[in-house]
Parts: structure tokens; C-alpha cells; sequence
């Protein structure tokens, strides 16, 4: 047998031992201390606008840079 081969039956054999003894583990939350999951606010919804405002800043300063240069390119 080549060696790739025992390789890749040594992988599988693993692969397989393991699924085996593998227990199935349910995410219900029944049987924890802890209460439910609350998560907190994190002003995601906010961050929108504050994209929009940076954008929009942005390109009225890129749009400041070109007519600057147009301008003095034309006096010069």
C-alpha cells in the first residue's frame, strides 16, 4: 500500500473514532444559571448617518481640492 494511502485511511479511521464518541449537544438554555442573552445596544443604527456625513464630507473636500487646482491653473 503507498504511503498517501495509509495517510489518507489513518485520516478517515480518525475522522471516524471521533464522530463516534461525540455527543449531541443541545443549545436550549434550560439548564443554566444564567438568565437569556440580552444584547446591548451599540449605536449601530446611528453609525449610518455618521457614514453618510463622513461620505458626503469627504468628497465636498475632494471636490474643494480639483476646483483649487483648476483655478490655479488657469491664473498660473
Amino acid at each position: 500500500m503507498k504511503k498517501i494511502n495509509k495517510i489518507f485511511l489513518l485520516a478517515i479511521l480518525a475522522f471516524g473514532m471521533l464522530n463516534i464518541f461525540r455527543s449531541s449537544v443541545l443549545a436550549d438554555g434550560g439548564s443554566t444559571p444564567y438568565g437569556p442573552h440580552i444584547p446591548e445596544d451599540t449605536g449601530i443604527a446611528d453609525a449610518v448617518l455618521f457614514n453618510i456625513v463622513a461620505v458626503s464630507a469627504y468628497l465636498t473636500g475632494l471636490g474643494f481640492i480639483g476646483v483649487s487646482k483648476f483655478l490655479n491653473s488657469k491664473i498660473a
